[in-house]
This record gives C-alpha cells, sequence and structure tokens, in this order.
C-alpha cells in the first residue's frame, strides 16, 4: 500500500549518496503523484514539470489515475540531489540518459556518489535582498560584478543569484582586504585555471583505474562508492599539502633571487 501524501517527506539529505537509494521502499512502493511529491519533498506541479521534461518514465495507468513506483522515486531524488548541486537540467538529463528504465537502487547510488560534490556544501539561490542579508551589509554593483568574476556568485536568467555560502563567504572576506579587485580576481584566475588541470588529470585517472573496471564489472556498486568516499578527502588533503609545499619553495626560490 502507498503511504498517505499527508505523512512528511522522508528523503535523504543532501550529500550523502551512499546511503541515498539503499532503502527497500524503493522496490515496493507505489504512489499517486500527490504521493510522489510528498514522498520527494517535491511540489506536484514540479513532478509533473520533470514528467513532461522526459526525465520520468511513463507512469502506469488504471484508468484515469496515474501510479508511480520506486523507479520514478530514485529519479526524482537524484535529479532533486543534482539541482541542489547547482546541475542545469540539460546535464541532469544527460546523466539520467545513462540509466536504464529498470536500474538499480545500487546503480543510482554509483551516480549519486560519481556526481556528488567534493564539499557538501549545497547551492542555494537568492534575490538581491536576500543576499544583502546572507552578507549582513549592502553591496555595490561593482562589488556584486566582482563576487561573479571570482566565480562566487552566478547570476541566474531571472535576475537571481546562485551561490555556496561557503565560497560566497570566503570571497566576501576577500572583499575586506586592502587590495585591488584585479589583483584578487587575477589571483583568483590563476588558481581556477590550475585546480581545473588538476580536476581534468584526477578525473582520466578516475575513468581508467575505477569507472573502467567497474563498467567490465570487476567492481561492484559497493566498491565503487567506497573508494570515492574515502578518495576524496585523501585528494584534498594531498592537494592543499602539495600546495603548501609549493608555495613555501616559491617563496624561498624568490628570496635566493
Amino acid at each position: 500500500m502507498a503511504e498517505a501524501a499527508t505523512e512528511p517527506a522522508n528523503s535523504p539529505p543532501a550529500g550523502q549518496p551512499s546511503d541515498e537509494y539503499t532503502v527497500d521502499e524503493y522496490t515496493v512502493d507505489e504512489y499517486t503523484v500527490d504521493e510522489l511529491a510528498a514522498r520527494t519533498g517535491l511540489t506536484v506541479r514540479t513532478v509533473r514539470f520533470y514528467a513532461s521534461e522526459g526525465l520520468l518514465p511513463p507512469p502506469e495507468r488504471r484508468g484515469r489515475v496515474a501510479f508511480y513506483d520506486g523507479r520514478h522515486r530514485m529519479r526524482l531524488d537524484l535529479i532533486r540531489t543534482l539541482q541542489e548541486h547547482g546541475y542545469t537540467l540539460s546535464a541532469i538529463q544527460r546523466v539520467l540518459a545513462r540509466l536504464s528504465a529498470d536500474a538499480s537502487p545500487a546503480e543510482y547510488a554509483v551516480q549519486g556518489a560519481v556526481l556528488a560534490p567534493w564539499l557538501p556544501d549545497a547551492t542555494e539561490e537568492f534575490d538581491r535582498a536576500a543576499l544583502e542579508r546572507r552578507i549582513g551589509r549592502r553591496i555595490t554593483d561593482e562589488q556584486e560584478d566582482f563576487l561573479i568574476r571570482v566565480a562566487a556568485l552566478e547570476r541566474l536568467p531571472d535576475g537571481r543569484f546562485r551561490a555556496s555560502p561557503a565560497l560566497l563567504g570566503h570571497a566576501i572576506d576577500l572583499l575586506a582586504l586592502p587590495v585591488p579587485h584585479s589583483v584578487l580576481e587575477e589571483s583568483a584566475s590563476i588558481i581556477r585555471t590550475h585546480a581545473a588541470a588538476v580536476a581534468d588529470g584526477l578525473t582520466d585517472l578516475f575513468a581508467k583505474a575505477i569507472w573502467g573496471p567497474y563498467q567490465r564489472g570487476a567492481l561492484d556498486h559497493e566498491q565503487v562508492v567506497a573508494i570515492l568516499e574515502r578518495m576524496r578527502p585523501l585528494a584534498l588533503q594531498g592537494l592543499v599539502g602539495s600546495f603548501a609545499r609549493a608555495a613555501d619553495e616559491a617563496a624561498r626560490r624568490r628570496l635566493e633571487r
């Protein structure tokens, strides 16, 4: 029996992909659209919008009533999580295209683990007033443009903004420094360029050493999820440590010259 739509949604928090798709109810329940919306923490309108965009397989119809099941719920949970992490609908469509209609909870767990952010800091959306309340003061148009140029803030087509609260906080701290914005922007550009090179290299390595064996059946779902959960903090620690040593060496070379 489907559970009542009036019960609170039981969706797991974002940033926990390894546990998100292992609950038995994903494979046994069926829902009306109202019950599915309640279970996933979405509105009925949003569920229907995703269905109209082809992000959900067609429901089973009995007379005039459409019934959804665990497959739809897993898809909606993945969609919601990816949107919270800043993925666009077109990117989410490409992710879902890799999943078969009868994909298991374990396969969803792997996709969630692969696409989860390295830092569990979901993005938030603000209008200008909410943004200034978050920052704690008014900002000028010039400061807004600076935040956008250093990738701490994204201006959305409807005039609202999207940002990672942690990254936004760091950028606001930079604004308080007596350093020209041009210097801060150049610093951010250098960091982004080299970070992108590191990310590309690690992604290529992951594809060869982990994703390839997983697709060939040499690694199972649980092993991939466990590897990712362990690798990410180790890689971040290694990156920070390597940068610290490189910065020390650069300072010594500069003094020696």
